[in-house]
């Protein structure tokens, strides 16, 4: 299986959700974020895209290998999920006499729930949670927020974020998720990831950059344990990514690779954010 058919398989997994109008990446986070129960990294980018589809009651996954050397069992009838992950080969070109040559190809494994295995009892621990007001803070090259009564936006040409005060939303959760969404269109300003997506004025570029926006704020919002906030006409969003994914090959998978790009640029070194990886 090639990159556009396992990029497409996982593309058509999320299109089938929103066509049934569900937002996947859209759900509680008291569980915690998707992670490998061996490594404890969390999976980020498509992968959290694709596990974020699943109600388990555990966010970690594990292989069969891993499974079986833990000396576990995976229960009958489980169905696994299909993960991807960038595979550094190497080999040595002859004609050339040169050193060893590195060059990444795109591999995918199969994990399983650890609620789908024996080994659920061994899971005592608690899913790592960092508060939202640390990724603020943490953050090296913070933004400027403005406060108004009634909109959540954020200005590329005077680059600067502006939303209500916390007091003013329902929750607490909520302002920092919207917080969330406009810091993630603040990285992609020229000075930064410099992202196409959020200058250029046509419909279907806001379209993409909104699902940038979106799963971006789902992933820091899953990394603090809050609730990603509902979007504002959700049944309308749904509807642009729908028709874009039409037009646009592997439209879910590109995005969340520019959500990838953004959250990293958040988090800085705040916390180990490497390419997906099973072990």
């Amino acid at each position: 299986m090639n990159r556009n058919e396992l990029f497409g398989k996982i593309n058509n997994q999320i299109l089938e959700k929103l066509k049934e109008n569900v937002i996947p990446w859209k759900k509680t986070w008291k569980e915690g974020i998707p992670a490998n129960f061996i490594s404890k990294r969390n999976y980020h980018g498509i992968n959290f895209l694709s596990l974020s589809m699943n109600d388990f009651d555990s966010p970690y996954y594990l292989t069969f290998n891993q499974c079986k050397e833990r000396g576990g069992s995976v229960l009958t009838g489980s169905k696994s999920q299909m993960i991807v992950y960038w595979k550094v080969l190497e080999y040595k070109n002859e004609e050339r006499d040169e050193d060893l040559e590195r060059y990444p190809v795109i591999r995918y494994s199969n994990v399983f729930n650890l609620s789908q295995t024996s080994l659920i009892k061994e899971n005592n621990e608690a899913p790592r949670i960092i508060e939202c007001e640390q990724v603020i803070e943490k953050m090296k090259d913070k933004p400027v927020i403005k406060h108004n009564i009634r909109r959540c936006y954020y200005n590329p040409k005077k680059d600067y974020i502006s939303l209500p005060k916390m007091q003013d939303f329902n929750s607490t959760e909520e302002y920092y998720a919207t917080l969330f969404h406009e810091v993630i269109h603040w990285s992609g300003h020229s000075q930064r990831l410099s992202r196409e997506s959020l200058t250029v004025n046509d419909k279907d570029k806001y379209s993409f950059e909104e699902l940038i926006a979106e799963i971006g704020s789902a992933y820091l919002s899953a990394l603090c344990g809050i609730s990603p906030k509902v979007i504002d006409n959700s049944a309308s969003y749904i509807d642009g990514w729908i028709k874009l994914s039409e037009k646009q090959e592997n439209l879910f998978p590109r995005a969340a690779a520019e959500a990838n790009k953004a959250v990293s640029y958040i988090l800085g070194d705040f916390t180990n954010f490497n390419a997906d990886i099973i072990n």
